[in-house]
């Protein structure tokens, strides 16, 4: 019988690329997770394939494929990357209004070039739409070009793969930053429920543009019996945001293998682990 393979996840974060390898033939245990910094921001090197830095993360995530000798790897696409909209089901299902959806949501965007996304949600008369530029798609691609089978997630697809870790199938939201992006995805009875993003300045603004946003998308100030907090500043995210979330919420940041259920040889991180949380999660097979 084959040995299971190695995987790799990847984050990218302002001038940060975090990244996990999972332990063949070892369920739940964690090989290597690791950062690399780099000098300039990576999400804008990526958007725009700058010819200068763009070659550089290419060679540095072809290195890493090679030295861990992983057969698949995964990638967090930035939020900022995408556009996501739930729109009712009856759009779905006639041709012409996904398309007249699409034109709206993409206006000056030939449609032969967006690259639509349709996931389920636990009310099935929605459905949650992601649109990428294809141009992004091929940019990714030649990201991961080499003798991998690619993967590109969307952040609210780590809230399923951490079902799929965990075993947890209540009621829980996802709150992750990035450089300057929020990124929220509430799940229940084991379905995304719902994913916004919210681009912001500084930190402190986002209590303001909490209560913006969610006075528009109330599942935002809905029950959760966890919310998991990832990414940078999560300390300072919580401090701003926790008084409009559920007093009953067990607010969780994950800065732990332990609060992952996962283990490693590794007991120290010279970085934040909440970080990589992304990364860790989707280097699990």
């Amino acid at each position: 019988m084959p040995e299971p393979d190695a995987h790799l996840g990847v984050t990218f974060d302002t001038n940060k690329l975090f990244y996990a390898v999972s332990a063949p033939a070892r369920s739940s245990f964690i090989e290597r997770v690791g950062q690399i910094d780099f000098s300039f921001d990576l999400v804008d090197s990526i958007a725009r394939r700058d010819p200068d830095t763009f070659p550089r993360i290419c060679d540095i995530l072809s290195k890493l494929i090679r030295d861990e000798d992983v057969s698949g790897v995964r990638i967090v696409i930035p939020p900022i990357l995408e556009c996501w909209s739930i729109v009712p089901k009856t759009v779905y299902d006639q041709d012409d209004e996904r398309e007249a959806h699409l034109d709206i949501l993409m206006r000056g965007v030939d449609i032969r070039q967006m690259a639509p996304e349709w996931h389920q949600l636990s009310n099935r008369d929605f459905k949650l739409l992601s649109v990428r530029h294809k141009a992004n798609l091929e940019t990714f691609s030649f990201l991961m070009n080499g003798p991998v089978n690619g993967n590109l997630c969307s952040d609210f697809q780590i809230g399923e793969k951490w079902m799929q870790v965990s075993r947890y199938h209540g009621s829980f939201m996802t709150v992750s930053s990035y450089n300057g992006i929020l990124s929220i995805s509430s799940y229940i009875l084991g379905k995304l429920r719902a994913a916004t993003y919210i681009s912001y300045e500084d930190v402190a603004d986002l209590s303001y543009l909490w209560l913006q946003y969610s006075s528009h998308l109330p599942w935002m100030l809905g029950m959760h019996e966890q919310i998991l907090v990832f990414g940078d500043q999560s300390g300072r995210i919580i401090e701003n945001l926790q008084p409009y979330w559920d007093d009953s919420s067990e607010v969780i940041v994950m800065d732990s293998l332990e609060k992952m259920q996962l283990n490693s040889e590794e007991e120290t991180y010279s970085f934040p682990l909440e970080r990589a949380f992304p990364a860790i999660l989707l280097s699990v097979p």
